[in-house]
């Protein structure tokens, strides 16, 4: 049996980010959900997997819930990228918007302040971002951007909790 595998689902670049740099620190191999088969799961100990949050659900997590339930004896770590500050009340309600009550949940869950990626999203979600950008600057009563930019908040740092606690699982 294989040490770990790390598996991600990103629309704009940075949950991959993430993914690679855990999988560098790990000495593991980082795969796409669309690129990783199921039937490969019983070759791993531990399986992480992470994606972006997009209107507090995280990408791919359906299908991600359901290959945990088919294997509830791999340990099962789940992180989520996204461009809202890493507050520890917003990383609880990610997690409990995610993994409700009665559901399979992950052993651990982290949350990672990523950024926003403009030029990658797709038109829907750029329609979406706008009106977010307009209705948040009218709330906080400040005046509504010519144009949303990208932003890159992610670091490698974050990821140090998540490796030191795979470290250990491995002992």
């Amino acid at each position: 049996m294989k040490n770990g595998i790390v598996i991600y689902k990103s629309k704009t670049g940075f949950s991959q980010r993430y993914a690679q740099w855990i999988a560098s620190a790990l000495e593991w191999d980082a795969l796409s959900l669309d690129q990783f088969d199921k039937t490969k799961i019983a070759e791993y100990g531990l399986i992480v997997y992470g994606g972006g949050v997009y209107a507090g659900q995280i990408s791919g997590i359906g299908k991600i819930k359901r290959w945990m339930e088919d294997y509830p004896n791999k340990t099962w770590v789940v992180f989520a990228t996204g461009a809202t500050p890493a507050s520890e009340g917003y990383k609880e309600t990610v997690s409990q918007s995610n993994f409700r009550k009665g559901e399979v949940r992950p052993a651990h869950f982290y949350y990672y302040l990523a950024g926003i990626n403009y030029e990658k999203m797709g038109a829907i979600n750029r329609v979406l971002m706008k009106i977010f950008t307009r209705f948040a600057a009218k709330k906080q009563g400040v005046s509504v951007p010519a144009k949303v930019v990208s932003v890159d908040l992610s670091n490698p740092e974050y990821i140090e909790e998540l490796v030191r606690y795979v470290q250990l699982k491995r002992r």
